[in-house]
């Protein structure tokens, strides 16, 4: 139940430049309530993966200031973490998650059973350092990757999610999916929430993604704050952008 925010562009920019140096301080004064973490990811001129991540509010940690204002890429994301309800506050639980090449991000909640840790364990998946669902679903891609493109496998992951919870009860359905994966050639945005689930206090389109593109980049983010000339994203299809050129391709629905 997090915040999230990821862009590629045509040339590198900070975080500041891709939402507006008007709107930073809106994204960031989302983490009073997304409090429990943060995390930026990125690909440096090498083309090779950083991450940086506190356990502390963002708003109260320097090093994010520092990062968002000072770190310049085409391709990067931030994740605001408000842990799920019985979830450890700790830097391992942080997300963004990485094996080395890609970046992953995770927002919502689903149970993630004993059984399909051990089944991704069985595969020789990642293992997962912390106690997150999100890491399993990182697993889970990075398994389905190895065959199939990665639209795919982020599609196959969900489908294999969905269906290990409906062995323990058919009418089981996970809260939230929405997901980030940047590889060294893509971007890939997945949206994906069931409105039965949403709890009362919370916000109808809490989990609803939002977009923007235009000539030098596209966003994809969370929704809660105006994003400059965004709409909604599409829900329960794969966005995959091209790094080098940002053609956008948008995949058939995964779930009906």
């Amino acid at each position: 139940m997090c915040r999230m925010l990821t862009y590629v562009s045509r040339t590198p920019r900070t975080v500041e430049q891709a939402v507006t140096p008007e709107q930073l301080p809106v994204v960031t004064a989302l983490s009073h309530d997304h409090k429990d973490g943060w995390g930026v990811g990125w690909r440096d001129p090498a083309g090779d993966v950083a991450v940086v991540k506190g356990a502390d509010p963002a708003w109260r940690d320097d090093r994010y200031l520092e990062t968002v204002t000072g770190v310049a890429s085409d391709q990067l994301l931030v994740h605001l973490r408000k842990a799920s309800p019985g979830m450890v506050v700790e830097l391992v639980n942080c997300h963004p998650f990485t094996d080395g090449e890609v970046l992953f991000c995770h927002n919502g909640e689903f149970a993630a059973s004993q059984r399909l840790r051990a089944s991704v364990a069985e595969r020789g998946g990642r293992p997962c350092a912390g106690t997150t669902d999100s890491e399993l679903y990182l697993a889970l891609v990075l398994l389905h990757a190895r065959t199939l493109p990665w639209a795919e496998a982020i599609a196959a992951a969900v489908r294999e999610i969905c269906d290990d919870l409906r062995l323990d009860d058919p009418q089981a359905l996970p809260l939230a999916l929405n997901c980030f994966v940047l590889t060294g050639t893509r971007t890939f945005a997945y949206g994906h929430h069931e409105p039965s689930r949403l709890r009362p206090t919370t916000h109808r389109d809490f989990f609803r993604l939002q977009w923007a593109c235009d000539d030098d980049q596209v966003v994809v983010a969370s929704s809660l704050w105006p994003l400059p000339r965004g709409s909604a994203a599409p829900d329960r299809q794969v966005i995959e952008i091209d790094r080098a050129t940002l053609a956008v391709t948008v995949h058939p629905p995964v779930l009906g």
